[in-house]
């Protein structure tokens, strides 16, 4: 298991406390998707990262 892995049991807590909360979990590899809805944000075409928290 690599050092910022979490353990499955322990993921697995996170994962069903966020849900509890109303939150929806995506994995990172679904926010660098393209992402192919309106945006103001940019001439270019943004991922699904872009759209939510911005690019940095």
């Amino acid at each position: 298991m690599a050092e910022e892995e979490l353990d499955a049991g322990d993921l697995a807590k996170v994962d069903r406390a966020l849900t509890d909360l109303g939150y929806t979990v995506v994995s990172e590899e679904t926010l660098t998707l393209d992402y192919d809805g309106p945006s103001h944000l940019h001439s270019s075409r943004p991922n699904w990262l872009d759209r939510f928290f911005g690019s940095m």
